[in-house]
């Protein structure tokens, strides 16, 4: 199943499009009635009409990137009961992400608790989602994992991927297939390891 397309053009969805625009180029600073105004061509009024204020617009800013980078790819992943194709499937949309983005959010939350509170949100669905990943994984290849250890390979896995965002200015997370890669053979190898 493909993802659906993430650009739309008309109504409260021109104005999330154009604030992820400005996140990935000017940051959380720039995001502003102005710059919305701006980049979509619309009215003061419609942004009222479509948000009411500034905090409605990033309450429902917040909300849809979360089901846009989070949610939408637990979804496409639980299609698949295996788990290293729900892996394989995971990684290459997050790969698709734009880390710009991802790290404006995160510089945001160092600043606004709206922003801090849905990014930990975010953060701990999607440890959750990797933790029932490698557990999966785990009793697939006949190995046990005590949830202690699932926590903390999802969490290595999890750092390494916001690691990886750091180091992509362009905001393409290209090497994160050979991380990937990598990361999943030494993964087998530790599993393999705990049925010695």
């Amino acid at each position: 199943m493909k993802p659906a397309p993430r650009f739309r053009r008309d109504g409260p969805d021109l104005w999330i499009e154009s604030a992820y625009a400005i996140l990935s180029r000017e940051g959380h600073l720039g995001l502003t009635i102005e710059q919305l105004t701006t980049r979509t061509g619309k009215t003061r009024g419609s942004f009222y009409h479509h948000f009411g204020s500034m905090d409605g617009f990033v309450s429902q800013l917040l909300a849809d990137w979360r089901e846009g980078n989070t949610e939408r790819l637990a979804r496409l992943a639980e299609l698949d009961p295996e788990p290293s194709v729900r892996r394989a499937l995971i990684h290459g949309e997050a790969m698709r992400l734009d880390a710009r983005v991802e790290i404006a959010i995160r510089n945001w939350a160092g600043t606004d608790h709206r922003v801090r509170d849905a990014s930990s949100e975010v953060d701990r669905r999607r440890l959750e989602v990797l933790i029932r990943d490698l557990v999966d994984l785990a009793e697939k290849s006949g190995s046990n994992l005590p949830p202690r250890d699932a926590e903390m390979l999802a969490r290595l896995e999890y750092a390494t991927f916001l690691g990886a965002q750091l180091l992509a200015p362009d905001g393409k997370l290209d090497a994160l297939t050979d991380i990937g890669r990598l990361y999943d053979e030494m993964l087998m190898v530790f599993l393999k390891n705990r049925l010695a």
